[in-house]
């Protein structure tokens, strides 16, 4: 069964290489070299075939019989830029068929093919083994071979032209290794980030589900304390509805518990984060003291009441201010900064921006601050968006609506 599926194989390959196989399976880098690269082979196969009709055999340059040979001994490098392997199987049609045609050849330089033409074939060895596997390599030597020595009474002619084509076979599936060896790098690197990048979300994802347990773990606080001192707030109250009261009572105090067991699998491998109030948009000009600290300039524009914002809307609010002002004092250090937040129309609107100035690179292009922002405001149902200004700074603007079923 194994020698028939490398039989099979063998003439899979073979069959792919002699007429089936069409596009090159490695291609070049970028746009750029493959225009490179086609430049390239076709001034090859035009000086190859100015050189054959040079070349000649007692025919002048502009005769038919010359123009004929430039023409073969030019059209497989043209063909190469498409298709590789269709240029090499056009070549073996001419290493076949012009030392027929040209039976004067041997005579004027001791070989049956032309100058013009032997240099196409070194340039469509070299094409077909930078772009296909070695095994389509192996029959590719294989059959050149054959077909070079229909016309080479002389072995050691035809192992010279063996090794030179081997040579040249080798030499172009070094160049396909190494771009096989750089795609895969790129896509391994491609996969490191994007793993890293959701590492990075499932973490921000984890810090503020523990942050809002704070906050939900307050709201439900005060409703097991208003349903459990209801019956003494309301002394008249029938026996069924302080029954209610005490199943509710119960009910909000099993989801505490259950509250403080998920925080306690949130934080599994946190490193013992001190437990302190979460901060609120009131706070953001404790921020900007923290900033103008280290010597840069920052502006706070509030507008609006910020005292009757949903806990979790102005927990967001914070947050994202806070990391907006890190990016803009990590990557443009001393710019200036200008922190807006407004609510109105039923949402937060907040707006940091900072001038061009420091080491201009723009802030919020590196590491996932920007995924943690976009967190916090896809979680309430809100929208961020960031990017350079029209003066070479960076802004970025977050809008966090108000209504709660919206944002559930």
């Amino acid at each position: 069964m194994a020698g028939r599926v490398r039989w099979d194989e063998v003439w899979r390959t073979t069959r792919h290489v002699l007429y089936a196989g069409a596009r090159p399976e490695v291609r070049a880098r970028s746009a750029g070299a493959a225009r490179l690269r086609t430049a390239a082979v076709v001034g090859v196969g035009l000086w190859s075939g100015f050189l054959a009709a040079q070349t000649a055999p007692g025919e002048t340059a502009g005769s038919a019989l010359a123009l004929g040979l430039a023409v073969a001994s030019a059209a497989p490098a043209i063909v190469a830029v498409r298709s590789p392997l269709w240029a090499w199987r056009l070549l073996v049609v001419l290493v076949l068929a012009t030392p027929a045609a040209y039976p004067a050849l041997p005579r004027l330089w001791g070989w049956p093919w032309s100058p013009g033409l032997a240099l196409t074939a070194a340039l469509v060895f070299f094409l077909v083994a930078a772009a296909h596997s070695q095994a389509a390599l192996v029959v590719v030597g294989v059959v050149s071979a054959a077909a070079m020595g229909v016309w080479l009474g002389d072995w050691r002619d035809l192992a010279l032209l063996v090794a030179l084509m081997a040579a040249v076979l080798l030499g172009g599936n070094a160049v396909r290794q190494r771009r096989v060896a750089e795609r895969e790098s790129a896509e391994q690197q491609r996969r490191r980030a994007a793993e890293e990048t959701r590492a990075a979300v499932l973490e921000e994802r984890a810090r503020i589900a523990r942050e809002l347990h704070d906050v939900v773990a307050h709201h439900m606080s005060v409703l097991a304390l208003r349903t459990d001192s209801a019956r003494y707030r309301f002394p008249g109250l029938p026996d069924d509805v302080r029954a209610e009261f005490a199943e509710l009572t119960g009910t909000a105090r099993e989801g505490m518990v259950e509250m403080r067991r998920l925080l306690g699998v949130l934080r599994t491998e946190s490193t013992g984060e001190p437990v302190a109030p979460q901060p609120d948009g009131t706070r953001v000009a404790e921020l900007a003291e923290r900033v103008r600290a280290l010597g840069t300039a920052c502006t706070v524009r509030v507008h609006g009441e910020f005292d009757a914002l949903p806990a979790g809307v102005a927990l967001s609010a914070y947050r994202i201010v806070q990391e907006a002002l890190s990016n803009a004092v990590r990557h443009s250090p001393g710019a200036a900064i200008d922190v807006e937040l407004r609510v109105d129309g039923g949402a937060v609107h907040a707006v940091v921006r900072n001038a061009a100035g420091g080491s201009g690179r723009p802030a919020g292009t590196s590491g996932h601050g920007l995924l943690g922002m976009r967190e916090r405001a896809a979680m309430l149902g809100g929208r961020l968006a960031a990017g350079p200004t029209a003066d070479g700074g960076f802004e970025v603007t977050a809008d966090l609506p108000l209504d709660q079923e919206e944002n559930v």
